[in-house]
């Protein structure tokens, strides 16, 4: 039989057998190596602007873990589907956040904050960001439930003030970034400190603020991954040294 008419019937056949199935769906176009880890509150409060700020974030593809009902919502309306990459909460987190240039926390309410604190992993935002403080990822979280706390202090009972003020002087030692919206997310379009997988993290002693005082410095400057010590942080107060985040 001539070839141009087994390759003519080939044609018919397959075209034929494809009627009535489904288009298939586009694949999402992202540049490699962007991609960013979202990870939400099991509950959410007020509605936090870093959620319409993030759509406008270029070139990243987004993987959600799923777990609260209202952050995959948001997720889901700001982010696009064709941009999410959707997840179970893994049984050990390791692996999935290595391979994610930053970890993002758009919620960070009380319960979350006091787990990472106490390294309780217990929910998978607390999981994921000591995961990543453990593997030298970057995690950004944002600072809206954090100052609006801070906002209420005036009226909440001071033993309540003193434990909320000492789990975010802890969490922030870890080298976790409290971010308003638009600093977040400039720093995830590179704008400020790159984004990127840390070799190791350096950390801030009091031996780093008595050399500094031995030379006169009243700023030490770091990046936003250094790790401070709750200790050095007291030091540094006491000792007139402001430690500034650069």
């Amino acid at each position: 039989m001539d070839s141009s008419l087994v390759q003519l019937i080939t044609e018919l056949v397959m075209a034929e057998m494809g009627k009535g199935q489904p288009a298939a769906a586009p694949t999402p176009t992202v540049a490699p190596g962007r991609k960013i880890l979202l990870v939400g509150s099991p509950t959410s409060g007020e509605p936090d602007p870093l959620w319409s700020l993030l759509k406008g974030v270029q070139g990243v593809s987004w993987t959600v873990v799923r777990g609260g009902e209202s952050c995959q919502r948001l997720a889901a309306a700001s982010l696009g589907s064709a941009s999410l990459r959707w997840v179970a909460p893994p049984a050990v987190w390791d692996a999935l956040v290595a391979e994610h240039e930053a970890v993002v926390l758009p919620v960070v309410r009380l319960e979350v904050l006091s787990r990472i604190a106490l390294l309780l992993g217990d929910i998978p935002a607390s999981a994921a960001a000591l995961a990543a403080v453990m593997q030298g990822v970057p995690v950004l979280a944002s600072a809206f439930e954090v100052d609006r706390l801070r906002r209420a202090q005036g009226r909440l009972p001071g033993p309540f003030i003193s434990n909320f003020q000492q789990h975010v002087r802890t969490v922030e030692g870890m080298g976790i970034s409290f971010l308003a919206a638009e600093a977040l997310v400039a720093r995830l379009e590179h704008k400020q400190q790159p984004v990127g997988p840390s070799r190791g993290r350096d950390v801030i002693t009091v031996a780093d603020l008595d050399a500094a005082a031995q030379a006169g410095q009243k700023v030490l400057v770091v990046t936003p991954s250094t790790i401070i010590t709750p200790l050095a942080r007291e030091k540094a107060a006491q000792m007139g040294i402001e430690v500034r985040i650069h």
